[in-house]
């Protein structure tokens, strides 16, 4: 147990609450719960088994009929069950509520743990990020970079919040906009790879485009264009593992070091990707959100050597 923080049940409770709208008076509380705020089945069963279901400060069942003005909340146990290390770094931390936290990625650091990296993530720094706040949750990334990739990293703070932001409906309301240097000078001032992916063989990590390959969309636009590379910002509309690298090398642009897809290392020992930007709706607050990254110093490098 990490030194000096305060494991009291006080402090690990987090409370959902909200206060019911006209448009729901009169309907059944488990009804709001699944047709609101989009609870997921199993949200469902572990809000029953919590116990901590109320209506108005009083213990209620699903089953009851709520009011306009009555205050429901209920806790989700969401209590750590990954066995993810807590380890320490430093983390640049964009955004964060009682709901989700977004974080900027450096390069060269996986965004999970996996059978090749079991710490050194960007989750066992959270993990001891939110340990040191005497905080007890479950690691949830609602999106992933690739290990090369740097930029913005948004982790859900609960099954709940993860449920909601997976729904397609929602995800289709998420931008992601990524700067990238590609290899080559690109004609077009925009244009979009709609291309098929898939996996190049069984257990490759490899991915091509491929007609029995999943759907794959990427839009993207020249931000500058150099003696032989081009500056893009690049917008996937759906999000498939490496779409952006495997797109660009399909277009005959391969991102600057990026070996795998066919980009020279000469310049820059990564893949020349950042996740500059995100646009969204919040899950919960019906808000918009926009976060930004910085260009990153070997990004920056790059570019500057063009001018």
């Amino acid at each position: 147990m990490h030194p000096g923080l305060d494991w009291s049940e006080n402090n690990l409770k987090r409370f959902n609450t909200y206060i019911i709208d006209k448009e729901n008076d009169g309907i059944k509380l488990g009804v709001y719960l699944k047709n609101r705020l989009m609870m997921s089945r199993n949200g469902l069963i572990k809000v029953k088994k919590s116990g901590s279901l109320k209506v108005n400060g009083y213990k209620a069942h699903t089953d009851i009929i709520i009011k306009a003005g009555d205050k429901v909340e209920f806790e989700l146990p969401d209590r750590n069950s990954e066995n993810i290390l807590p380890e320490f770094m430093p983390l640049d931390i964009i955004f964060e509520d009682d709901y989700l936290i977004v974080i900027n990625k450096e390069a060269g650091i996986p965004t999970h743990p996996s059978r090749n990296h079991y710490m050194g993530t960007l989750a066992n720094g959270l993990m001891c990020h939110w340990m040191e706040e005497g905080r007890d949750i479950t690691i949830r990334p609602v999106n992933r970079l690739d290990k090369n990739t740097s930029g913005l990293v948004i982790f859900a703070k609960s099954s709940h919040i993860q449920h909601l932001m997976s729904i397609e409906d929602y995800r289709s309301k998420i931008t992601k906009e990524y700067l990238a240097v590609v290899q080559g000078v690109v004609g077009a001032d925009s244009g979009t790879v709609d291309a098929p992916i898939a996996r190049e063989k069984l257990h490759s990590i490899r991915r091509v485009v491929r007609e029995d390959g999943a759907e794959a969309v990427t839009h993207y636009s020249v931000i500058e264009r150099y003696e032989d590379c081009s500056l893009l910002e690049i917008v996937p509309e759906t999000g498939r593992t490496h779409q952006i690298r495997v797109h660009m090398a399909h277009l005959g642009y391969p991102l600057l070091g990026d070996e795998l897809y066919g980009g020279s290392q000469e310049r820059i020992k990564r893949h020349a990707l950042h996740a500059h930007r995100i646009s969204m709706l919040h899950p919960i607050e019906n808000r918009m959100l926009e976060f930004s990254a910085q260009i990153p110093s070997d990004m920056k490098e790059l570019i500057k050597k063009h001018f």
